[in-house]
C-alpha cells in the first residue's frame, strides 16, 4: 500500500514537468499542423449498420497561399463491402452525392497513392477511396460539405471560411 501511495506521488509530481506540447515531439510543418487541426469526419449509419465512412480536408485553410480560387477538399471516403468489384466503388456508381451549401462539385478528381496531395490528409488508409473535390467560391462564411444517399442517409461536416489564420496564432491587439 504505501508502495503504491508513494508510486502515485511521484507520477502526479513528474507528470506536470512538461515543457513540450504534442506538436512539439513531431516536426511538422505549419501546413501539415493546420489539417490535423481542419480535419472533419462522419459517418452514415443506417439500422446499425456503416454504409459510409467520410473524412474531409478543406484545403483552403489548410495551405491559403496555393488554394486561393473556388473551395478545395480532399475527401476519403469509406464505402460499405458488398459483392460489387473494388474497382466501381467511386462516389457516383455507389449512388452517393457530394454537395457544399446544396451546390454540386465543379471538380471531382479521384487521387491514387502516389498523388502529392493526398500527402495532407492526416488519415491513411488503403479501404478509403480519396478525391480532390472543388466547389465554386462560396460568398458565405459557414460551409456545409454533405455527402448523402437517397434511400441510406446523410453527413453533413462543417467549417468556418473565415479567419485564414487559426484562432489560436493570432496576436492580441491588447497589451
Amino acid at each position: 500500500m504505501r508502495f503504491s501511495v508513494i508510486a502515485v506521488s511521484a507520477l502526479l509530481f513528474l507528470g506536470g514537468c512538461a515543457k513540450q506540447g504534442t506538436f512539439d515531439l513531431f516536426k511538422i510543418d505549419e501546413t501539415h499542423e493546420r489539417a490535423v487541426e481542419e480535419l472533419r469526419s462522419g459517418a452514415i449509419v443506417r439500422s446499425l449498420e456503416t454504409k459510409a465512412i467520410i473524412s474531409s480536408l478543406y484545403l483552403n485553410r489548410t495551405d491559403p497561399a496555393k488554394y486561393q480560387e473556388g473551395e478545395n477538399f480532399i475527401v476519403s471516403v469509406y464505402f460499405e463491402n458488398d459483392d460489387r468489384s473494388y474497382k466501381v466503388r467511386e462516389l457516383e456508381t455507389n449512388g452517393f452525392q457530394l454537395t457544399l451549401n446544396g451546390k454540386k462539385a465543379s471538380i471531382i478528381e479521384p487521387l491514387n497513392e502516389k498523388d502529392t496531395r493526398r500527402t495532407l490528409m492526416p488519415v491513411q488508409n488503403n479501404w478509403n477511396r480519396y478525391y480532390y473535390v472543388q466547389f465554386t467560391s462560396e460568398l458565405n462564411s459557414s460551409l456545409a460539405l454533405q455527402l448523402e444517399k437517397n434511400q441510406t442517409g446523410s453527413v453533413v461536416l462543417n467549417y468556418q471560411k473565415w479567419p485564414l489564420v487559426a484562432p489560436a496564432r493570432q496576436k492580441s491587439a491588447y497589451k
